[in-house]
Protein backbone atom coordinates (compact mmCIF):
# COMPACT_ATOMS: atom_id res chain seq x y z
CA UNK A 1 0.00 0.00 0.00
CA UNK A 2 1.65 3.19 -0.52
CA UNK A 3 -0.04 6.09 0.99
CA UNK A 4 -0.15 8.70 -1.50
CA UNK A 5 1.07 9.50 -4.88
CA UNK A 6 1.94 12.96 -6.13
CA UNK A 7 1.92 13.53 -9.62
CA UNK A 8 3.21 16.46 -10.33
CA UNK A 9 3.12 17.94 -14.02
CA UNK A 10 6.46 20.48 -13.81
CA UNK A 11 4.88 22.67 -16.62
CA UNK A 12 1.75 23.63 -15.61
CA UNK A 13 1.40 27.58 -14.57
CA UNK A 14 3.88 28.02 -16.95
CA UNK A 15 6.12 26.17 -14.66
CA UNK A 16 4.68 27.35 -11.58
CA UNK A 17 4.12 23.75 -10.63
CA UNK A 18 7.52 22.57 -10.40
CA UNK A 19 8.71 25.56 -9.12
CA UNK A 20 5.64 25.12 -6.35
CA UNK A 21 6.76 21.22 -5.51
CA UNK A 22 10.91 21.96 -5.08
CA UNK A 23 10.14 24.50 -2.12
CA UNK A 24 7.26 22.34 -0.83
CA UNK A 25 7.39 18.87 -1.99
CA UNK A 26 10.01 17.43 0.44
CA UNK A 27 7.71 18.78 3.49
CA UNK A 28 4.82 16.64 1.38
CA UNK A 29 6.81 13.25 1.28
CA UNK A 30 8.03 13.54 4.78
CA UNK A 31 4.28 13.78 6.19
CA UNK A 32 3.28 10.67 4.14
CA UNK A 33 5.99 8.57 4.92
CA UNK A 34 6.65 5.97 1.63
CA UNK A 35 4.67 8.74 -0.46
CA UNK A 36 6.46 9.37 -4.07
CA UNK A 37 6.27 12.07 -6.64
CA UNK A 38 5.95 11.06 -10.41
CA UNK A 39 6.33 13.63 -13.25
CA UNK A 40 4.79 13.65 -15.98
CA UNK A 41 6.39 14.04 -19.58
CA UNK A 42 3.48 14.54 -21.97
CA UNK A 43 -0.30 15.49 -22.62
CA UNK A 44 -2.00 12.33 -20.97
CA UNK A 45 0.83 10.94 -19.25
CA UNK A 46 -1.06 12.19 -16.05
CA UNK A 47 -3.55 10.01 -16.74
CA UNK A 48 -1.29 7.11 -17.09
CA UNK A 49 0.44 7.37 -14.14
CA UNK A 50 -2.68 7.73 -12.20
CA UNK A 51 -4.08 4.23 -13.60
CA UNK A 52 -0.52 2.59 -12.81
CA UNK A 53 -0.64 4.20 -9.14
CA UNK A 54 -4.06 2.79 -8.35
CA UNK A 55 -3.11 -0.60 -9.55
CA UNK A 56 0.79 -0.32 -7.45
CA UNK A 57 -2.04 0.16 -4.33
CA UNK A 58 -2.09 3.88 -3.98
CA UNK A 59 -4.74 5.28 -1.46
CA UNK A 60 -4.37 8.88 -2.12
CA UNK A 61 -3.33 10.33 -5.59
CA UNK A 62 -2.65 14.17 -5.58
CA UNK A 63 -2.97 16.19 -8.98
CA UNK A 64 0.29 19.09 -8.52
CA UNK A 65 -0.74 21.53 -11.12
CA UNK A 66 -3.89 23.03 -12.45
CA UNK A 67 -7.70 22.09 -13.57
CA UNK A 68 -5.79 20.83 -16.68
CA UNK A 69 -3.65 18.11 -14.69
CA UNK A 70 -6.03 17.00 -12.00
CA UNK A 71 -8.66 16.14 -14.98
CA UNK A 72 -6.10 13.88 -16.36
CA UNK A 73 -5.60 12.00 -13.06
CA UNK A 74 -9.38 12.00 -12.95
CA UNK A 75 -9.55 10.41 -16.37
CA UNK A 76 -7.37 7.73 -15.36
CA UNK A 77 -8.79 7.09 -12.54
CA UNK A 78 -12.59 6.64 -14.34
CA UNK A 79 -10.50 4.41 -16.83
CA UNK A 80 -9.33 1.71 -13.83
CA UNK A 81 -11.14 -0.87 -12.02
CA UNK A 82 -14.12 0.27 -9.79
CA UNK A 83 -12.83 -1.29 -6.85
CA UNK A 84 -9.48 0.39 -7.39
CA UNK A 85 -11.49 3.53 -8.19
CA UNK A 86 -13.02 3.43 -4.51
CA UNK A 87 -10.23 2.54 -2.39
CA UNK A 88 -8.20 5.64 -3.42
CA UNK A 89 -9.26 9.25 -2.75
CA UNK A 90 -8.24 12.46 -5.20
CA UNK A 91 -6.80 15.94 -4.44
CA UNK A 92 -5.82 19.08 -5.94
CA UNK A 93 -2.59 21.12 -4.88
CA UNK A 94 -3.43 24.02 -6.61
CA UNK A 95 -0.37 25.35 -9.05
CA UNK A 96 -1.70 25.70 -12.34
CA UNK A 97 -3.40 28.56 -14.06
CA UNK A 98 -6.72 27.79 -13.29
CA UNK A 99 -7.52 25.69 -10.13
CA UNK A 100 -10.98 25.99 -9.50
CA UNK A 101 -11.98 22.98 -8.49
CA UNK A 102 -9.33 23.63 -5.57
CA UNK A 103 -10.97 26.95 -5.11
CA UNK A 104 -14.71 25.41 -4.83
CA UNK A 105 -14.04 22.65 -2.32
CA UNK A 106 -11.82 25.84 -0.36
CA UNK A 107 -8.81 24.18 -0.21
CA UNK A 108 -6.11 25.96 1.74
CA UNK A 109 -3.90 27.95 0.29
CA UNK A 110 -0.99 27.50 1.97
CA UNK A 111 1.64 24.59 1.81
CA UNK A 112 1.58 23.87 5.21
CA UNK A 113 -2.24 23.68 5.58
CA UNK A 114 -2.78 21.79 2.49
CA UNK A 115 -0.64 19.11 3.90
CA UNK A 116 -1.97 18.20 6.41
CA UNK A 117 -5.01 18.62 4.53
CA UNK A 118 -4.24 15.58 2.10
CA UNK A 119 -2.27 13.92 5.45
CA UNK A 120 -5.66 13.95 7.85
CA UNK A 121 -8.45 14.84 5.53
CA UNK A 122 -11.03 12.89 5.48
CA UNK A 123 -12.38 10.97 1.91
CA UNK A 124 -16.14 12.23 0.50
CA UNK A 125 -17.76 10.76 -2.62
CA UNK A 126 -18.44 13.66 -5.21
CA UNK A 127 -20.39 13.57 -9.10
CA UNK A 128 -18.10 13.38 -12.08
CA UNK A 129 -19.95 14.18 -15.64
CA UNK A 130 -19.23 11.86 -18.66
CA UNK A 131 -19.70 13.61 -21.94
CA UNK A 132 -19.20 11.78 -25.41
CA UNK A 133 -18.78 14.50 -28.08
CA UNK A 134 -17.06 14.90 -31.69
CA UNK A 135 -13.46 15.41 -31.21
CA UNK A 136 -11.52 18.05 -33.74
CA UNK A 137 -10.73 15.21 -36.24
CA UNK A 138 -14.27 14.32 -36.80
CA UNK A 139 -13.93 11.15 -34.36
CA UNK A 140 -16.67 10.10 -32.04
CA UNK A 141 -14.55 10.93 -28.28
CA UNK A 142 -15.64 10.46 -24.84
CA UNK A 143 -13.92 11.70 -21.17
CA UNK A 144 -15.35 13.00 -17.92
CA UNK A 145 -14.53 16.07 -16.18
CA UNK A 146 -14.81 17.26 -12.60
CA UNK A 147 -15.66 21.24 -12.69
CA UNK A 148 -17.73 21.95 -16.19
CA UNK A 149 -18.15 21.05 -19.55
CA UNK A 150 -19.27 24.41 -21.68
CA UNK A 151 -20.49 25.25 -25.75
CA UNK A 152 -20.27 28.08 -27.58
CA UNK A 153 -19.08 31.40 -26.54
CA UNK A 154 -17.15 29.26 -23.45
CA UNK A 155 -15.50 26.82 -25.93
CA UNK A 156 -14.41 29.70 -28.61
CA UNK A 157 -12.37 31.61 -25.45
CA UNK A 158 -10.80 27.94 -24.49
CA UNK A 159 -10.12 27.53 -28.00
CA UNK A 160 -8.75 30.87 -27.93
CA UNK A 161 -6.68 30.53 -25.41
CA UNK A 162 -5.15 27.47 -26.57
CA UNK A 163 -3.94 29.31 -29.99
CA UNK A 164 -2.88 32.34 -28.20
CA UNK A 165 -1.34 30.68 -24.32
CA UNK A 166 -1.61 32.19 -21.13
CA UNK A 167 0.92 34.78 -21.17
CA UNK A 168 -0.82 36.58 -17.87
CA UNK A 169 -1.43 33.90 -15.95
CA UNK A 170 -4.65 31.88 -15.80
CA UNK A 171 -7.31 34.22 -14.42
CA UNK A 172 -6.18 37.64 -16.21
CA UNK A 173 -5.55 35.49 -19.52
CA UNK A 174 -9.51 33.99 -19.41
CA UNK A 175 -10.66 37.36 -18.57
CA UNK A 176 -8.98 38.99 -21.37
CA UNK A 177 -9.53 35.79 -24.04
CA UNK A 178 -13.44 36.35 -22.77
CA UNK A 179 -13.38 39.99 -23.23
CA UNK A 180 -12.08 39.55 -27.01
CA UNK A 181 -14.74 37.08 -27.88
CA UNK A 182 -16.93 39.52 -26.90
CA UNK A 183 -16.31 41.73 -29.59
CA UNK A 184 -17.12 39.18 -32.34
CA UNK A 185 -20.02 37.19 -30.48
CA UNK A 186 -23.10 35.50 -32.22
CA UNK A 187 -25.44 33.33 -30.63
CA UNK A 188 -25.81 30.09 -32.41
CA UNK A 189 -28.96 27.67 -32.72
CA UNK A 190 -28.64 24.98 -30.54
CA UNK A 191 -30.98 21.83 -30.42
CA UNK A 192 -30.78 21.14 -26.91
CA UNK A 193 -32.47 18.35 -25.09
CA UNK A 194 -32.32 18.65 -20.85
CA UNK A 195 -33.97 15.24 -19.23
CA UNK A 196 -36.24 14.96 -21.86
CA UNK A 197 -37.19 18.85 -21.81
CA UNK A 198 -36.83 20.40 -25.21
CA UNK A 199 -34.60 23.80 -24.46
CA UNK A 200 -33.89 24.54 -28.46
CA UNK A 201 -33.23 27.92 -29.22
CA UNK A 202 -30.73 30.98 -30.31
CA UNK A 203 -28.07 30.90 -27.54
CA UNK A 204 -24.67 32.30 -26.90
CA UNK A 205 -23.28 29.97 -24.41
CA UNK A 206 -23.90 26.66 -22.20
CA UNK A 207 -22.30 25.43 -19.53
CA UNK A 208 -23.10 22.56 -17.83
CA UNK A 209 -21.41 23.20 -13.96
CA UNK A 210 -20.43 20.20 -11.77
CA UNK A 211 -18.68 22.40 -9.31
CA UNK A 212 -18.99 26.39 -9.03
CA UNK A 213 -16.50 28.00 -11.26
CA UNK A 214 -14.55 28.12 -14.07
CA UNK A 215 -11.63 30.14 -16.35
CA UNK A 216 -10.15 31.18 -13.02
CA UNK A 217 -13.11 32.46 -10.56
CA UNK A 218 -15.68 32.92 -12.56
CA UNK A 219 -18.76 31.86 -10.36
CA UNK A 220 -21.35 30.40 -13.34
CA UNK A 221 -22.92 28.71 -11.33
CA UNK A 222 -22.63 29.56 -7.60
CA UNK A 223 -24.84 27.45 -5.77
CA UNK A 224 -23.50 24.14 -7.82
CA UNK A 225 -22.90 21.34 -5.34
CA UNK A 226 -20.35 18.45 -6.16
CA UNK A 227 -22.19 15.90 -4.25
CA UNK A 228 -25.83 15.97 -5.27
CA UNK A 229 -26.08 13.97 -8.23
CA UNK A 230 -27.21 17.03 -10.59
CA UNK A 231 -25.70 19.20 -13.24
CA UNK A 232 -26.27 22.84 -12.70
CA UNK A 233 -27.32 24.03 -16.67
CA UNK A 234 -26.66 27.80 -17.12
CA UNK A 235 -27.85 28.94 -20.42
CA UNK A 236 -27.48 32.19 -22.49
CA UNK A 237 -29.71 33.26 -24.91
CA UNK A 238 -29.58 35.46 -27.37
CA UNK A 239 -28.45 39.02 -26.60
CA UNK A 240 -26.94 41.86 -28.23
CA UNK A 241 -22.57 42.39 -28.06
CA UNK A 242 -23.55 45.27 -25.42
CA UNK A 243 -25.58 43.46 -22.63
CA UNK A 244 -22.80 40.53 -22.73
CA UNK A 245 -20.31 43.22 -22.28
CA UNK A 246 -22.16 44.65 -19.35
CA UNK A 247 -22.69 41.13 -17.37
CA UNK A 248 -19.51 39.91 -17.60
CA UNK A 249 -18.32 41.06 -14.90
CA UNK A 250 -21.45 39.93 -13.16
CA UNK A 251 -19.75 36.55 -13.79
CA UNK A 252 -17.10 37.15 -11.02
CA UNK A 253 -19.57 37.91 -8.64
CA UNK A 254 -22.31 35.67 -9.52
CA UNK A 255 -24.67 37.98 -9.91
CA UNK A 256 -25.64 37.17 -13.23
CA UNK A 257 -28.03 34.56 -12.91
CA UNK A 258 -30.60 37.50 -12.55
CA UNK A 259 -30.40 38.60 -15.77
CA UNK A 260 -33.14 38.32 -17.97
CA UNK A 261 -31.97 35.74 -21.07
CA UNK A 262 -29.62 34.06 -18.46
CA UNK A 263 -31.54 31.14 -17.03
CA UNK A 264 -30.13 27.94 -14.20
CA UNK A 265 -32.10 24.61 -14.47
CA UNK A 266 -30.52 21.46 -12.48
CA UNK A 267 -30.35 18.01 -14.60
CA UNK A 268 -28.80 15.28 -14.96
CA UNK A 269 -28.52 14.47 -18.76
CA UNK A 270 -28.28 17.12 -21.76
CA UNK A 271 -27.92 16.23 -25.48
CA UNK A 272 -26.88 18.82 -27.45
CA UNK A 273 -26.04 19.61 -31.21
CA UNK A 274 -26.26 22.33 -33.41
CA UNK A 275 -26.06 22.87 -37.98
CA UNK A 276 -23.21 25.09 -36.90
CA UNK A 277 -19.75 24.52 -35.35
CA UNK A 278 -20.06 25.08 -32.07
CA UNK A 279 -16.74 24.48 -29.57
CA UNK A 280 -16.64 22.46 -26.36
CA UNK A 281 -14.60 23.52 -23.00
CA UNK A 282 -14.07 20.62 -20.92
CA UNK A 283 -12.72 21.67 -17.19
CA UNK A 284 -10.87 24.60 -19.19
CA UNK A 285 -9.54 23.08 -22.04
CA UNK A 286 -10.28 23.36 -25.90
CA UNK A 287 -11.64 19.91 -27.00
CA UNK A 288 -13.99 18.42 -29.50
CA UNK A 289 -17.13 20.08 -30.59
CA UNK A 290 -21.05 19.79 -30.61
CA UNK A 291 -22.73 17.24 -31.21
CA UNK A 292 -22.19 16.42 -27.57
CA UNK A 293 -23.93 14.27 -24.39
CA UNK A 294 -23.28 15.18 -20.90
CA UNK A 295 -24.40 12.80 -18.27
CA UNK A 296 -23.86 12.52 -14.16
CA UNK A 297 -22.55 9.62 -12.64
CA UNK A 298 -23.13 10.61 -9.39
CA UNK A 299 -20.53 9.36 -6.25
CA UNK A 300 -18.28 8.14 -9.37
CA UNK A 301 -14.86 9.12 -7.19
CA UNK A 302 -13.64 10.19 -3.74
CA UNK A 303 -11.81 13.42 -3.15
CA UNK A 304 -9.85 14.64 0.05
CA UNK A 305 -11.20 17.30 1.93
Amino acid sequence: MIPAVFILNPAAGSGRAGSVWNSCGAAALAALPGAVCLRTQRRGHAAELARGALEDGAQRLVAVGGDGTFSEVLEGVMGAAPELRRAAALAAWPAGSGCDLARHLRYPRGAVELVKLIAAGRRRAVDVGRISYQGLDGKPRRRHFINMAAFGLAGDVAHHIHRMGKFFGGTLSYAVSSGWMLLTARAKELKLQADGADLSGRYHMGVVANTSSMGGGMLVAPAAREDDGKFDLVLVSDMSRLRLWKNFPRLYRGTHLSEPGISLRRISCLRADSDATVCLNIDGEADGMLPAVFEMLPGAVNVIC
